[in-house]
């Protein structure tokens, strides 16, 4: 009675585990504050962006009393020079954040005139900006810099330039 007790209560914790999937993206590259390498190359990440890897930027910060993690797929990415990367943010309507009880909402209704977009480098560069949706003008602009790390997926690594002929 005792084994078929335990072999049941065995069977639940199993059937209770989630099931862990791996995504498939890798870190490839960081970068600090100052663009300085903490991991990886930017060389390996552009040659995975020239092999069509699909990409993800991942930053954060610290504050006094909280903490906040990002994690983004760009929707444009250039190679400059052949030694920087650069990458545009999706522009979005962002949502208030409430930190006493940690939820994300829209009932500041102005925000939704607003669109943030951002850029980011491989230098640590963090450009973002509020823009006005209705009428198209700078609300503010909030250049920073991050630790950023940069996660790829599939893709062929190619050390040839897109440009090239070849």
């Amino acid at each position: 009675m005792f084994r078929k007790g335990v072999f049941v209560f065995l069977c639940f914790l199993i059937s209770c585990q989630s099931e862990v999937k791996e995504s498939g993206f890798k870190i490839v590259y960081k970068n600090d504050k100052q663009g300085n390498t903490l991991i990886g190359s930017k060389e390996q990440l552009i040659q995975h962006i020239r092999g069509g890897a699909e990409i993800k930027i991942g930053w954060g910060s610290k504050g006094k009393n909280h903490t906040i993690e990002h994690l983004s797929e760009p929707i444009w990415i250039a190679v400059i020079d052949e030694s920087e990367v650069i990458a545009h943010l999706d522009p979005q309507v962002l949502s208030k954040i409430d930190w006493k009880n940690l939820r994300a909402n829209y009932s500041d209704s102005t925000l939704l005139t607003q669109e943030w977009r951002v850029a980011i480098t491989t230098k640590g560069e963090f450009d973002a900006v509020w823009v006005n949706k209705i009428d198209g003008t700078l609300i503010k602009r909030v250049p920073q810099n991050h630790t950023m790390t940069w996660f790829v997926k599939d893709g062929d690594e190619s050390s040839k330039p897109l440009f090239l002929n070849e």
